[in-house]
């Protein structure tokens, strides 16, 4: 019965790996500090991966008198893939802010929930 359920866990595993087909990268920003004393902070990438990406919402919405479109999308990657609340996600040439990271153990994966940055 165990080694049924580690086949059938597997070839779960095997499947779902053919899922993540997008590239993204992960960029992170870097203080330094330059010779007059000024503190100044870069956006430096650190990590690409590939991942199975998700639209979640895109309607429109008035804020502050202003009209905007809050793209919000999902990136389901590796466990081991360095990415914290700080980060931005970079994907098809758009960068969006990372919202939320879910960890699941149990599939390896995480998913993270990142919204557009419009700036």
């Amino acid at each position: 019965m165990k080694k049924v359920i580690i086949t059938i866990i597997t070839e779960l595993n095997m499947a779902y790996a053919g899922l993540f087909n997008e590239k993204i990268e992960i960029y992170d920003f870097v203080k330094t500090k330059s010779t007059t004393g000024v503190i100044s902070e870069t956006q430096t990438k650190t990590y690409e991966c590939r991942a199975k990406v998700g639209h979640i919402s895109g309607s429109r919405q008035v804020i502050n008198g202003e009209i905007t479109t809050p793209y919000v999308k999902n990136f389901v990657c590796r466990i081991y893939v360095p990415v914290c609340d700080s980060s931005q996600i970079k994907y098809k040439d758009k960068f969006y802010r990372v919202i939320s990271i879910d960890k699941d153990p149990g599939m390896q994966q995480q998913v993270i929930i990142g919204e557009l940055v419009e700036e």
